[in-house]
């Protein structure tokens, strides 16, 4: 038979000493027994003990049980903006707990979680802790991922960052979004199918907060990278397709045991067994001029303004709270954003990519070899840093790989 769980304090306290393992005489010479406690609980004289969530903290509440109530407590519009903010925190504590993270759909939370981030009474704080939830729910957590497609959070959260005038906002709503795009084809067909999902990657580029910049140049990088969908001529007609998914990715049989007895195959990510393809990146950013904008902010001013190619082109040339910050002058940024220039290239002739003109497309790329080549803006001799690329990081492998690339693109 179960051992009975206290239901009161009193019945706590008993509980408390039983299973500490002490004795009455114990107890006695320590001064207070338990009946002393008890008596000075009910008159008042312990508040310590009072507490009401005393009982819940020592015998641990049920976390599913927590969930609910701070959910309930942050979407009280009566509540404070402080109270509903410190909910949205403590429920994102508890899905930092991945088996919490997947209850999460299975409360069926995330509509009204998501629901906040275009509430009329969400202030920025509010939407800024629910994009928290949000990435940190679907970090690392493929079913996660999958889950929350189905309540079309791509757009609000585009929206938040295009449109929000708080910079925490839309750092966090880059947050939440490179969780749910990682590694999941579903997930970058919904966004490459999004009007609005190039053109708000292209205005994080843009954004003065640098930081965010540094976030979008990495997550084009990561997206360019994950790009599996290299295409294959047919036989018959000479045509490009994106060559289908392995069978032990695409479908769920890759858990069946072998017939001679070897042991089942590992079930690959919920993101990889949905059959979609992943979208070709290349032509996306050639199209929404990210591309463009990833080059000419890796360029001296001068420059930039000489190439007739970006005359058109919009380039975060001054970043900073007061918009006197050279985008070149952050090494963190312009490490991502040549990087991803070089995956562009690499991917690009992978996948056979037909450029619509070829002539601006190689007074880009001719210009950013001569930078990478340039001299380095703050030499220093003794790490051997003499030039932009050694400054950023790079080898001379990829630098020489990178031209071999764009010169062969160009021919294709």
């Amino acid at each position: 038979m179960a051992q009975q769980q206290p239901r009161n304090l009193d019945d706590l306290l008993k509980w408390s000493i039983a299973q500490q393992g002490a004795d009455p005489d114990a107890r006695a010479a320590n001064g207070q027994t338990m009946h002393d406690v008890a008596a000075d609980l009910q008159a008042g004289r312990r508040p310590d003990l009072a507490d009401p969530g005393l009982y819940d903290a020592l015998m641990g509440k049920n976390e599913a049980q927590m969930m609910k109530e701070e959910l309930s407590a942050a979407m009280d519009t009566s509540r404070s903006e402080d109270d509903r903010v410190t909910a949205l925190d403590n429920f994102e504590m508890l899905i930092e707990q991945i088996d919490n993270a997947n209850n999460v759909n299975n409360m069926k939370m995330w509509e009204p979680i998501l629901s906040l981030l275009t509430a009329s009474s969400s202030t920025p704080r509010i939407q800024h802790a629910v994009l928290w939830i949000v990435g940190t729910a679907v970090q690392n957590n493929d079913k996660a991922q999958m889950a929350i497609l189905a309540y079309k959070p791509l757009t609000p959260i585009l929206y938040l960052l295009r449109s929000s005038q708080d910079g925490e906002v839309r750092s966090k709503a880059m947050y939440a979004l490179s969780g749910i795009l990682k590694h999941s084809p579903s997930a970058v067909a919904l966004f490459d199918k999004d009007e609005q999902g190039w053109m708000a990657l292209k205005g994080a580029l843009l954004d003065p907060n640098v930081a965010l910049r540094r976030k979008a140049a990495f997550l084009i990088n990561s997206l360019l990278l994950q790009d599996d969908s290299v295409p294959t001529t047919t036989a018959t007609t000479g045509s490009t397709a994106v060559a289908p998914m392995p069978d032990s990715i695409n479908s769920a049989s890759s858990t069946r045991s072998d017939p001679h007895g070897q042991p089942p195959l590992e079930r690959g990510p919920e993101t990889l067994l949905s059959g979609v393809a992943h979208p070709p990146i290349p032509p996306a950013l050639l199209s929404s001029g990210l591309l463009q904008a990833l080059i000419a902010s890796l360029l001296l001013s001068h420059v930039h303004t000489s190439l007739s190619s970006l005359r058109d082109v919009d380039v975060p040339l001054a970043g900073g709270p007061d918009g006197d910050q050279d985008p070149r002058s952050d090494l963190d940024y312009s490490e991502k954003a040549s990087r991803a220039c070089l995956t562009f290239v690499d991917r690009a002739r992978e996948q056979h990519l037909k450029l619509p003109d070829p002539k601006p497309a190689a007074e880009l790329f001719e210009a950013l070899q001569k930078d990478l080549e340039g001299p380095a803006i703050e030499k220093d001799a003794s790490a051997g840093i003499e030039t932009r690329w050694q400054e950023l990081g790079l080898d001379r492998n990829e630098v020489e790989a990178f031209e071999r690339g764009w010169k062969e693109l160009l021919q294709q």
